[in-house]
């Protein structure tokens, strides 16, 4: 019997072995199913390269479930730039939020090398759709910083990533020069997007096409000297900004020269963003307004091929601007800083053209400017952010404002801080964007604003809901409304399709609609007068198995009475109210 289950076990391996080429298995530490445990640089016996030579020679009988798992606390430098051959996953093995994290091991290092005849900053070749998880991604090598990272290879693709940790880099971590390709961030830290002598360069994205989707989520963005999301004129189908925090962004937080139709941009936090001043004169040639106008946290233009049917979204968002920063345009002013006067201020929420846009609902009914709120979150523990980083901020966005300028925004480091250390970060994270203002830790739709991962116990909540979330956000995308219009009710899921009357009623000029579905579905809930005219659409579009509450505002309406529509899949209830003024 012993020797039955020993040939039985022999037989085993070799067709295990078998399913691998022999020089790709020397760099592969272990098999868990369809997983492929990475050997590391000190695995390796300090060779680099291990990722790039299992990625390349992987061809044969691939499952569909192939994991490139790399190891806690690995290095993984690249002396060849790995490009995909197939989708592509890769994983580190450290789970848990970034943010939160305080053990003893660290985020696998995903970077460039410098072997001494000869060095690579790094890079990574999707040309199919590919997913990075719970990895540090550098790039740069031991003694020199790169351009970006992750560069695309083919059109209609997707590169997403996922608590990922992104520090340092000239210019951007991703770019795409082909069309059609979606990001997807989710829970991901970028940090010291600083190192190149320009002050357009350092931020997380720049393209050069038509796209498809730009989803981030939940992402924290510390110290830019650059355009951080570089959409520059190039419309996506769909762009999403939910509950992400930004700090001390020197130049625009978002590079829209105002083509994008179909955005969203809701329970954010901004603070110190879109700091550097806008002057005739600049470095910034052919990223700037085309009426040469100041570009705020929102930014659109005229624009006759989408016209009415653009949709735009901003709502809910947490703005703030420390009162040192006000006087940066005087200050150019005053210096006649590349021989011109005319320095304004980009910290606003947006221009005079865009404000003029969104106000004229006849000509777009679907561009739509809800609630900022002008507060400073009282961060746990934002370390010097505030006080020495400030000042660092302030100095550097007044000094690239001159075309002469050679400047670059100082690394910042707590932990890592000595001269030539140019693959380290910071870990542990060593801030905490948690805070304690009491308005603030419910107001994005009973939730905080912002990344949530600062509050690991509503984050998990969130996730559990974030569907009928999101649902909310295209249905107030797509009804020209605001999100905070509509609430979501917690407690356990209805058991029953069902319509209540508004309260209150009579009303002058609001008034709330309450209902709930069973199961997900098709909703639409409409409001007309009693000759059968529509007069208003308060939701249209797939809605999550939740009780909502609906705001009616009736202040353009004459007094009378009106009737509300609720359509559920094939059922239909009708019920009145009555507006007094």
């Amino acid at each position: 019997m012993k020797k039955l289950l020993l040939f039985i076990t022999l037989i085993t391996l070799l067709s295990i072995s078998g399913l691998f080429s022999q020089g790709m298995m020397d760099y592969v530490d272990e098999v868990r199913g369809d997983t492929l445990v990475i050997k590391d640089f000190f695995d390796m016996g300090s060779a680099d390269n291990s990722l790039y030579q299992v990625i390349t020679a992987d061809t044969t009988d691939v499952p569909d479930g192939r994991v490139y798992m790399l190891k806690a606390s690995g290095w993984y430098p690249n002396r060849n730039n790995p490009s995909t051959r197939r989708p592509t996953v890769v994983v580190g093995d450290l789970k848990g939020s970034i943010v939160q994290y305080d053990g003893e091991e660290a985020l696998p290092l995903l970077s460039g090398y410098n072997w001494g005849d000869g060095s690579n900053t790094g890079s990574f070749n999707f040309r199919h759709n590919t997913v990075i998880k719970h990895v540090n991604v550098v790039p740069a090598h031991q003694s020199g910083l790169g351009w970006s990272f992750f560069g695309s290879g083919n059109s209609k693709i997707s590169l997403t990533w996922e608590n990922c940790l992104f520090e340092r880099t000239r210019w951007v971590f991703t770019n795409a020069g082909n069309d059609s390709i979606s990001w997807y961030m989710r829970d991901c830290y970028f940090v010291n997007m600083v190192g190149q002598e320009c002050r357009r360069n350092g931020g997380v994205l720049d393209v050069f096409a038509r796209q498809d989707t730009l989803w981030v989520e939940n992402c924290t963005h510390v110290i830019a000297q650059g355009l951080v999301y570089k959409l520059r004129a190039n419309p996506f189908n769909r762009v999403m900004f939910n509950h992400n925090t930004f700090v001390n962004m020197s130049n625009l937080w978002l590079l829209d020269l105002g083509s994008q139709s179909n955005i969203s941009v809701t329970n954010n936090i901004f603070v110190n963003c879109n700091v550097q001043p806008y002057g005739p004169v600049n470095l910034d040639v052919g990223e700037e307004d085309i009426d040469k106008l100041p570009i705020g946290i929102v930014n659109v233009r005229v624009d006759t091929s989408v016209h009415k049917d653009r949709k735009y979204l901003v709502d809910n968002n947490v703005i703030y601007w420390d009162e040192s920063l006000a006087d940066l345009p005087d200050i150019l002013n005053t210096n006649e800083i590349n021989g011109s006067t005319d320095w304004v201020s980009q910290m606003i929420t947006m221009n005079t053209r865009t404000k003029g846009m969104f106000e004229n609902d006849a000509e777009y009914p679907y561009l739509v400017e809800g609630l900022w709120i002008e507060e400073m979150p009282t961060f746990t523990g934002p370390q010097d952010l505030f006080t020495d980083q400030l000042v660092e901020l302030k100095d550097f966005s007044e000094a690239t404002c001159d075309t002469n300028s050679v400047d670059i925004y100082p690394l910042w480091r707590l932990i890592y801080d000595e001269e030539g250390q140019e693959l380290y970060t910071d870990f542990p994270i060593p801030v905490d964007l948690s805070y304690t203002n009491a308005g603030l830790l419910t107001g994005a739709l009973d939730f905080p604003f912002g990344d949530l991962n600062w509050f690991p116990t509503q984050k998990a909540v969130w996730e559990a809901q974030k569907d009928a979330e999101y649902a909310l956000i295209e249905n107030a995308l797509a009804t020209g409304t605001t999100i905070t219009s509509i609430a979501v009710k917690n407690g356990p899921k209805p058991e029953s399709f069902k319509l209540e009357q508004n309260y209150p009623n009579p009303f002058n000029p609001s008034t709330v609609i309450n209902f709930s579905i069973p199961k997900a579905g098709n909703v639409t809930l409409k409001v007309y007068n009693t000759l059968g005219q529509e007069v208003a659409t308060l939701i249209n579009g797939y809605t999550a198995a939740k009780a909502y509450n609906v705001n009616f505002n009736g202040a353009g309406l004459a007094s009378g009475v009106y009737i509300y529509s609720l359509k559920y899949n094939n059922q239909v209830v009708t019920k009145k109210m009555m507006l007094v003024k």
